[in-house]
């Protein structure tokens, strides 16, 4: 049998009246959501989709059930939600313990931080069940301690944006400059339209020639560099040091022959774009 999970929601006394069912179903919305986005492979691609087949909302509390279906006949949906549920545990359980688990996705993270900051306004307790054994329960001074393990996280993403990697990026030099006493390209990336440095090796300076003839020669040029890439605290690329690169040329093609280019392959827009964001079952 596939797996299922209950939630169940306790409001507490807010002014005299309870929490309304749609605030209830509010927090039993997000815990799924949270729980449906940890299910991707490799490729972000989801495999099974989790349904709500039970509710009882009448009066407080309300519970509600939802079970894992398979979005793809190849693929077990017992195996692969008993996957994603176990993943789904442990990651709500650490942060109920103060800790950030590895590896958690921004989205599912939100969806998770909202459930948490209902727990400390307006709903008591928020009890989960999986196939009918308990698995954890967010009270407000748990939730709390969620919330904060979230915030450190969160700042300590921002600092991660602060790197250093080897890769390739492409865009048009803008400018001439200098980094340090060493020849350097003032260069707009074709994706952010932002201005970098590109600090240049020394055989790649002197491949390009004497820096009088730069101007002449290199700036409006496309070029797609590769090198280290230092980027700053807000994720945006600061400086390229270039250890080659490779001018970009730009081919004129006749729009009617774009016209015949049969991107669809025989399908429909709607086909195209299911199969494009990974929904072609389910």
């Amino acid at each position: 049998m596939a797996k299922t999970v209950s939630i169940t929601v306790h409001p507490s006394v807010l002014g005299g009246e309870y929490l309304t069912v749609s605030d209830a179903m509010s927090q039993i919305l997000d815990m799924v959501a949270a729980l449906d986005g940890l299910d991707a492979n490799e490729k972000g691609k989801r495999r099974i989709v989790w349904r709500l087949t039970e509710a009882h909302t009448n009066s407080p509390p309300f519970t509600v059930t939802a079970q894992a279906f398979s979005k793809d006949p190849e693929v077990s949906v017992v195996i692969e939600a008993a996957r994603v549920v176990d993943q789904w545990s442990k990651a709500i359980s650490s942060l109920l313990s103060g800790e950030k688990p590895f590896g958690l996705d921004q989205k599912v993270a939100s969806s998770l931080e909202r459930a948490f900051r209902r727990n400390l306004n307006g709903i008591a307790l928020t009890d989960t069940k999986i196939d009918r054994d308990h698995a954890f329960s967010i009270v407000p001074a748990k939730a709390q301690i969620a919330i904060a393990a979230l915030e450190k996280a969160e700042a300590q993403r921002a600092l991660d944006l602060r790197r250093s990697e080897f890769g390739t990026v492409e865009g048009e030099v803008v400018g001439l400059t200098t980094y340090n006493n060493r020849p350097a390209l003032v260069f707009q990336e074709r994706l952010s339209g932002a201005n970098a440095i590109c600090v240049l090796s020394e055989h790649l300076a002197n491949e390009l020639g004497q820096m009088h003839k730069w101007s002449e020669v290199w700036e409006g040029r496309s070029l797609r560099l590769t090198g280290e890439l230092t980027y700053k605290d807000d994720g945006s690329l600061k400086r390229v040091s270039a250890s080659r690169y490779e001018e970009i040329q730009w081919a004129s093609v006749d729009l009617r022959d774009i016209k015949k280019v049969d991107i669809l392959q025989g399908r429909t827009v709607q086909e195209h774009m299911d199969e494009f964001w990974g929904e072609r079952f389910g």
